[in-house]
């Protein structure tokens, strides 16, 4: 039995991690923009965001991509950022991304946070409650970001991910085709040996 070539097996390995790599990218780039429509939608306990905003730079570069997590309420402390819905009227229920400034109890015994942006000189006026919270901002990045705005365009998306899948899967199916119609090398042997012999006894005079 013929061992594949080094060559070759180093190829079919780069196909499947580019392959894989390229399919779990353009999924969580679905997942993020999907996210942003809707606040609810989380993967593993995590959700993504996109920051619109420059009030938490520069901790929090304006473009960046976010991973926020679901945590504990009571495990919230003062510094911690955090995604939340917010009550601003300006952008009433989209997705806000800020410091905790304060944690404090209301006169109705109501837990409620002061947030505000690192950027900004004031905290923010409306306050954010339990349910508000969509998770602790625990990985931020501007790179990442920019990667995901321009793959949000639809020919980029298609030219990086969709397109290099599709020549990945066709090489894959030539290279099983040829597998596939390529006799075996110990077959024809045996053929021709059989061959030979059957041509030897038919030239062979009779006594």
């Amino acid at each position: 039995m013929n061992k594949p070539k080094p060559k070759k097996r180093a190829v079919k390995v780069t196909s499947i991690v580019a392959t894989v790599f390229f399919v779990l990218a353009f999924s969580l780039l679905i997942f993020a923009t999907l996210s942003r429509a809707n606040p609810e939608m989380s993967l593993f306990g995590c959700r993504f965001y996109y920051v619109l905003t420059g009030s938490m730079e520069p901790e929090v570069k304006k473009g960046s991509f976010i991973v926020a997590r679901e945590v504990p309420f009571n495990e919230l402390e003062v510094g911690d950022t955090i995604s939340f819905i917010s009550h601003d009227p300006d952008i009433e229920g989209m997705i806000n991304s800020h410091k905790i400034y304060s944690i404090d109890t209301n006169d109705e015994g109501v837990t409620e946070i002061t947030t505000k942006g690192a950027a900004n000189p004031t905290p923010d006026e409306y306050k954010v409650y339990r349910q508000d919270v969509k998770g602790k901002v625990v990985f931020a990045s501007y790179p990442i970001g920019k990667v995901f705005e321009i793959l949000s365009d639809r020919t980029v998306s298609f030219c990086v991910t969709v397109l290099p899948i599709a020549v990945i899967v066709l090489i894959n199916l030539i290279d099983l085709f040829v597998i596939i119609n390529t006799p075996e090398k110990g077959k024809d042997n045996k053929t021709t040996v059989e061959n030979d012999d059957s041509a030897d006894k038919l030239d062979k005079p009779k006594e």
